[in-house]
């Protein structure tokens, strides 16, 4: 199933649950509902990770060049003086600074070797990272989950572990904890109901989903 029915079918659910709810709570809901219905294909490339996609793909095309100026830089501040460049502060090309430069030129030249695919989920953790120091210092418990989520779900074969009654219970808790930190009635419903959506939308194909894996490796399907 295509990522826009999965949001559309998020949404549909969202948008029930918001019927009765105050005005300033149904932005939150419809937020939550849409994430929480693409959420699951985070093991792969979907709405919620496009950007970074495509940033990968930038980093694929144009890093090997990006690396080789920087440690070419590096290299030839050893054997020349650059200082005669009134543009260039010689204070700066110091022998840290010079070593930093290459080790940034290898590290670039490291991401740009890699698949695209693999420079996604490397992105994708260093978000979860950044995102999880932010939540872990403000103390929002259920930004921690999700940062943690994002971080990981990249590393996963798709329709795996994130389709499971296991990443469920885990989307569950942590909207039960983002339920109480934003006092909005029935979230924690809504949202997994979302993320339930996405796993039967994705058994209603011929693939279908290992829903109970690694109890398993059956997959589950409507369809024969």
């Amino acid at each position: 199933m295509k990522g826009r029915t999965h949001l559309a079918v998020g949404l549909g659910i969202g948008i029930i649950a918001s019927v009765r709810s105050s005005p300033e709570d149904i932005p939150v809901i419809l937020a939550a509902a849409g994430v929480a219905s693409l959420a699951p294909d985070l093991d792969g490339r979907n709405l919620l990770n496009r950007r970074v996609t495509k940033t990968a793909k930038k980093i694929k095309k144009s890093g090997v060049y990006i690396a080789a100026v920087l440690m070419l830089l590096a290299l030839l501040s050893f054997f020349f003086d650059f200082s005669i460049l009134p543009f260039v502060d010689k204070n700066w090309f110091g022998l840290q600074n010079k070593l930093l430069l290459f080790a940034w030129g290898v590290v670039i030249l490291g991401f740009s070797v890699r698949s695209q695919e693999t420079l996604k989920n490397i992105l994708m953790s260093i978000i979860g990272l950044f995102l999880m120091y932010y939540a872990a210092n403000n103390e929002f418990w259920w930004l921690v989950m999700f940062a943690l989520y994002i971080g990981v779900a990249g590393w996963f074969a798709h329709r795996g572990t994130t389709h499971t009654l296991w990443a469920l219970v885990y989307w569950w808790y942590m909207s039960f904890l983002m339920e109480n930190s934003t006092a909005v009635n029935g979230l924690a419903v809504v949202s997994t109901l979302a993320y339930l959506s996405h796993i039967v939308g994705d058994m209603m194909t011929v693939k279908g989903v290992k829903f109970l894996f690694p109890l398993t490796k059956k997959s589950f399907r409507f369809l024969r």
